[in-house]
Formats: structure tokens, sequence, C-alpha cells
């Protein structure tokens, strides 16, 4: 999967960009106990992995996780409003080359769109490398949402965060070299949840 794309979400979009994915699933890594490490795996938090879409233009994903991030390295400004841990689920679909989408959700006690798109903001202007090309606010679902365009060396990336129907649960449509009807079409995968 693109690095740019990797879901163990928090997920760093934006050149490291999408800081808190990293990597893979630390060995120690148990989602049933304390939240000391940021893991992600298969099958981690089933009932997240349940919320995310199952399907993007009638195909299913390449890959399906969920994990927490726990750490302040991976939580960035979100661990400034105080928030310790994030729990996330994430569904890739990957085209050829580094054209890639992500459909995500994240969840926390306060979780709002707001702080999510400030994290990826934050996370775009400290990248070297990216610049944002964009900020808007479109509303979702009849809910106001947040995206981000920027570009990395010549590829361009979107994010699309909004707040889920339930409550302390935001959308993430992410993706790379995608057009806007692409982007729509992943937006609209969420279905209004």
């Amino acid at each position: 999967m693109p690095r740019i794309l990797r879901v163990g979400l928090l997920v760093a979009a934006l050149s490291a960009t999408l800081v808190a994915c990293s990597g893979g699933t630390p060995p120690s890594f148990d989602p049933t106990g304390a939240c000391t490490t940021d893991g992600r795996a298969p099958g981690a938090y089933p009932d997240l992995e349940s919320l995310v879409p199952r399907t993007y233009r009638g195909e299913p994903p390449v890959t399906l996780d969920s994990g927490r991030n726990c750490t302040a390295a991976n939580l960035g400004s979100l661990a400034s409003l105080g928030i310790s841990e994030v729990r996330f689920a994430g569904a890739t679909w990957a085209f050829g080359g580094e054209r890639a989408v992500v459909l995500a959700i994240f969840k926390t006690n306060g979780l709002n769109a707001d702080a999510l798109a400030a994290f990826y903001a934050q996370s775009a202007i400290a990248a070297a490398r990216t610049t944002v090309t964009g900020q808007s606010a479109p509303e979702i679902a009849g809910r106001p949402g947040r995206r981000l365009d920027t570009e990395t060396s010549g590829r361009t990336q979107t994010v699309v965060v909004w707040p889920a129907a339930a409550k302390d649960v935001v959308n993430v449509v992410i993706s790379n070299d995608l057009p806007d009807a692409r982007i729509q079409d992943a937006i609209d995968a969420f279905g209004g949840k």
C-alpha cells in the first residue's frame, strides 16, 4: 500500500502526513489491554470495522483493519486537547501506482470533525515538501465537514472529515491522486452514517 495511505490510521496521510500511521503493529499490541502502545491489526476492534463501508464503487477493499493510537507522537494536536486514546478502523482500495483511497472512522470521547481536521492540517503544514493547496467546509449528510487538499512531490492528496451520525465518531476519506468524482463516491459509500 502506498506509504501516504497506510491505514494504521490516525492515518498519516500527508507526508508522514498522516503522522499516525507508523508502520506495522508492535509485537506487544493487545487491543484489550491498557493503551500504552500504538497498534493495529485486522479484527482488533470488530465493532469499529463494522462501521467502515464494505464496498467502494462495487469493489471490496484490499485491506481492512483497526487499532488505536495513544502516544503523544501519533496523537499530535489531539493530545493537546486532552485526548489520550483514539481508536480507528479503515479500509484501503488501491488502483495502481500511487492512486488509492482510504475510508475510515475514528472514535473517542470528545472527538469531533474540527479537531481531526486540525490534526491533518497541522500534520500537512509540518510535513516537508507538502503544500496545502486548499481548505474548505463542505456539508456532508447534513453535517459540517472539512476538506484539506495538498500536494506532495507532484501527488495530490485530499482528506475529508465529517461527524458520523453516532456521537464521538468521525468519518474520514483520504485519497491520493483521485479526481473529485471518485472522492465523492468514497463519501457516498458511507451512506449518511
